[in-house]
């Protein structure tokens, strides 16, 4: 279990405004990492919340570790970085929705630009909450003391123009939207999958996933017309470690059409050659950048749901051996970086306010 933050080294959050430079700039500190910590063994800063000091649209961010004087730190330290919205919800459920994640892998997220001016964007409002979840470590044989976590969040003015066409992300998971997203791993070929729909009709315009080690297949389909929309299997390196999931946009065709009266399905497909059960060995996650064909057509946050209030104690929790964050489900999703998706950024069947999921599982020997 991870230990926990003193009154004197919990960390606070500071948000400063560079509006010659368009950045929204958010500093996490102190973090005090000894050499060699392991993620749960340091200590992690519960979820803060800031609130959103422009009306417009974000660009981008990135993510880095810092010194007490600014000066650069290894990424390494970053184990994950989320960056959750609790005002707004998901697309394939009701949790918090996720606006963007960043870890030691992932470039700087930047949404493409032409003349110097977005084209797409997340829409923003003064006012609203943006909750900064991290963990860190320190893989490395130096000890850090007053380390920081620093994000950039560039930014867009509301009297832009053109003004961008607004985006938002879109997250899905194998395993229940709120809660744990690894699961074990059986021996053999095994197979799991959650299906369910969406809230509101729109286009998928970039997509990528995340898995472990044995994954073989990640497959997205529309179980209604029985189409297979997306499937990749991971880039590996001579060892058979994961290095990455290919990522697809599909700007040409102006995006993947998909309707809240089909049903989709997300299915993870391992094959395990050791014998053994792995605990904790797999996950399939699944997740992009989404156009809605009417964005006032979003469905409202509803914080009465099991679903939205398992998120939140999952957000909050401090115990970080007993959770996995979405950074782990979500580094190796596309971002826009540059015109085409890198690395980084939920379903339920039925009216588009609920959420009705299934899960199937199965273990071939």
């Amino acid at each position: 279990m991870a230990a926990a933050q003193t009154a004197a080294t919990e960390p606070t959050l500071q948000v400063t405004t560079d509006s010659v430079h368009r950045e929204i700039i958010v500093e996490l500190s102190p973090l005090n990492l000894p050499a060699y910590t392991e993620h749960h063994d340091a200590m992690q800063a519960v979820a803060r919340a800031m609130v959103i000091p422009v009306t417009g649209w974000i660009e981008g961010y990135r993510g880095e570790m810092v010194d007490s004087a600014g000066r650069l730190l290894p990424n390494r330290l970053i184990h994950h970085l989320n960056l959750i919205v609790p005002q707004r919800r998901e697309l394939f459920s009701t949790i918090m929705q996720r606006m963007g994640a960043a870890g030691a892998e992932t470039p700087p997220v930047e949404l493409p630009q032409v003349f110097g001016h977005a084209v797409i964007g997340y829409p923003v409002t003064a006012g609203d909450t943006l909750l900064i979840s991290t963990m860190v470590h320190n893989p490395t044989g130096q000890t850090y003391a007053d380390a920081r976590v620093r994000v950039h969040l560039a930014y867009a003015t509301a009297n832009a123009w053109p003004k961008p066409i607004a985006i938002t992300p879109f997250y899905l998971d194998v395993m229940p939207p709120a809660g744990r997203h690894s699961y074990d791993l059986p021996a053999g070929h095994s197979f799991k999958s959650w299906q369910g729909s969406p809230a509101v009709a729109g286009r998928i315009l970039a997509v990528g996933g995340h898995m472990h080690k044995y994954g073989a297949a990640l497959v997205f389909e529309d179980v209604t017309t029985h189409r297979v929309l997306w499937q990749s299997k991971p880039e590996t390196d001579a060892t058979g470690e994961i290095t990455g999931m290919p990522t697809t946009t599909y700007w040409w065709r102006l995006g993947i059409p998909v309707h809240p009266d089909h049903i989709y399905r997300l299915t993870a497909v391992y094959d395990n050659p050791t014998g053994a059960v792995i605990r904790d060995g797999a996950m399939g996650a699944f997740g992009g950048v989404f156009h809605p064909d009417d964005m006032a057509a979003w469905p409202a946050v509803d914080r009465s749901t099991a679903e939205y209030q398992r998120d939140v104690k999952e957000t909050y929790s401090t115990d970080m051996a007993d959770m996995d964050m979405d950074m782990d489900d979500m580094h190796d999703m596309p971002d826009m970086h540059g015109a085409s998706p890198s690395a980084a950024a939920g379903a339920h069947a039925g009216t588009p306010s609920d959420s009705t999921l299934t899960r199937r599982t199965a273990q071939t020997p």
